[in-house]
């Protein structure tokens, strides 16, 4: 990639969020150093963030300092700094300004492109497609996506789990979100589509989102289509009516506060928000999941022993099934905190604000991460040791600090997503725990993060070799 036009517009864009206070009348958190003329600590965050983060940490505790091209940032890692961090109101803090790289995919006026009332009406509209009818039928689709994918599975092979997890949850997020006659006939100009939409957003959409690049092209090409393929979906619906229990039908069915009904534009931009908050943050820890148990074999017996549990050889699950998979759910818990997708969290202060005996001016961005949160020792015992059983009873490591656990945001703005990407990861990892072996293909070590996307995921290949249990039936989809 060219440098020159992203470190320009990077220059550009942190200087306009951020209007210059005056040093002198603050008490500024201190200076991590290191930063070089113009770019700061840029190159360094670009080769590893987390590193970064945890040296600013390791230095100067719940608080520092940092500078990106333009403007400098203070980074709040730590229970009390995350708490603090994530109870600021809507009034003081803003993410708006931070996510504009969102807004040539999800649209205009959608999510945060729209007016703070606004974006919060809309967020309110997915709690009714989080309602207990509908979560079942998500469910049951979860169930069915993984019968038919594995099913085609031979006894034994080698695969990349990114790709299986983006594929998977491709089919998952589609047949919820747009219903299952869409996803029956998923085409492949949908999922072309989509990954265009997907790669359209990378480091250079941040600091320059509408930049012409030839993937910023691609992917406002695709964001058309895809607008026209909705859209008609949208109006087929309104036409003949639809019992389908899925998140359009939620939006069909909303209204705003004036009673007005929610446009095809804004049903595709808002389908497009919550597909893009699940799909590639499940994929990447699906994908994290399976290097993770292949690591600790003695969790997946434990995990197996559930299923039987659970099931009792049963394989008709559903919703209450999926929910009394207690150990799963931590295992799942516990590797999204040692590797969250989204490693860091940014904010705009609107007003002067303090904590911690600093001083954070208005206008200055600022950032929480839960790569290095989530592994800080006061907070999670052992923090680098895979141990889902921190969670549970008698340990309950989360509750004993609710903001220690921030993967999906904390408070008010913590993700509803969660519901959803847990029982679609429950079911997923359900049905392999039961019918496959997976192990590592490679030395153990290679599997680290990467961090040339903003969801941090597996650097590839993430590949793992599967074997068909013995005793496993093979699905109606061979």
């Amino acid at each position: 990639m060219e440098l020159t036009p992203v470190i320009r517009a990077a220059t550009n864009l942190w200087s306009s969020l951020s209007s210059s206070p005056k040093d002198s009348h603050y008490k500024l958190p201190p200076m991590l150093p290191g930063a070089v003329p113009v770019l700061g600590h840029a190159l360094e965050m670009r080769r590893d963030p987390v590193a970064l983060i945890q040296r600013g940490r390791d230095m100067f505790g719940d608080i520092f300092s940092m500078r990106l091209p333009g403007r400098p940032t203070v980074v709040m890692t730590g229970h009390r700094a995350q708490e603090k961090y994530f109870r600021f109101r809507d009034e003081e803090v803003d993410q708006r300004e931070v996510y504009r790289f969102t807004v040539p995919v999800f649209g205009k006026g959608i999510a945060y492109d729209a007016e703070p009332e606004i974006m919060r009406e809309q967020l309110g509209f997915f709690h009714a497609a989080l309602r207990e009818a509908r979560l079942k039928t998500y469910a049951a689709g979860f169930v069915e996506e993984a019968e038919d994918y594995f099913g085609k599975w031979g006894d034994e092979g080698v695969v990349n789990m990114v790709d299986v997890g983006n594929e998977l949850t491709i089919y998952t997020s589609s047949r919820s979100l747009l219903g299952k006659g869409f996803r029956t006939h998923l085409s492949a100009e949908f999922a072309h589509l989509y990954h265009d939409l997907e790669a359209g957003m990378n480091t250079l959409s941040l600091f320059a989102p509408n930049f012409p690049s030839p993937s910023h092209i691609k992917r406002d090409q695709a964001r058309v289509k895809l607008g026209e393929m909705i859209g008609k979906i949208v109006e087929e619906r309104r036409a003949k009516g639809s019992d389908s229990e899925d998140f359009m039908e939620a939006l069909l069915e909303a209204t705003y506060k004036d009673g007005r009904q929610l446009s095809a534009e804004e049903i595709t931009g808002l389908l497009l928000t919550i597909m893009f908050a699940g799909h590639h943050t499940s994929g990447v820890t699906f994908a994290w999941t399976a290097v993770m148990l292949a690591k600790h074999p003695h969790i997946v017996a434990d995990l197996r022993d559930e299923q039987e549990a659970v099931l009792g050889g049963r394989t008709d699950l559903g919703l209450d099934d999926l929910r009394a998979m207690h150990k799963l759910e931590w295992s799942v818990k516990e590797v999204l905190r040692m590797y969250p997708p989204l490693i860091m969290l940014m904010r705009k202060a609107l007003k002067d604000l303090e904590f911690g005996g600093y001083d954070i001016p208005a206008g200055t961005m600022m950032m929480a991460s839960p790569a290095v949160g989530h592994r800080i020792p006061s907070i999670f015992a052992d923090p680098h040791r895979f141990d889902p059983y921190r969670f549970g009873p008698g340990r309950e490591e989360d509750k004993k600090f609710p903001y220690g656990h921030i993967a999906f945001g904390a408070g008010r703005h913590r993700c509803m997503g969660v519901i959803f990407a847990q029982l679609q990861l429950r079911a997923l990892w359900s049905h392999l725990l039961r019918n496959f072996d997976l192990e590592l293909v490679d030395p153990p070590s290679s599997y680290v993060m990467d961090y040339t996307n903003i969801i941090a995921g597996p650097h590839p290949p993430c590949r793992l070799r599967y074997r068909r249990r013995p005793q496993a039936k093979v699905s109606r989809a061979s």
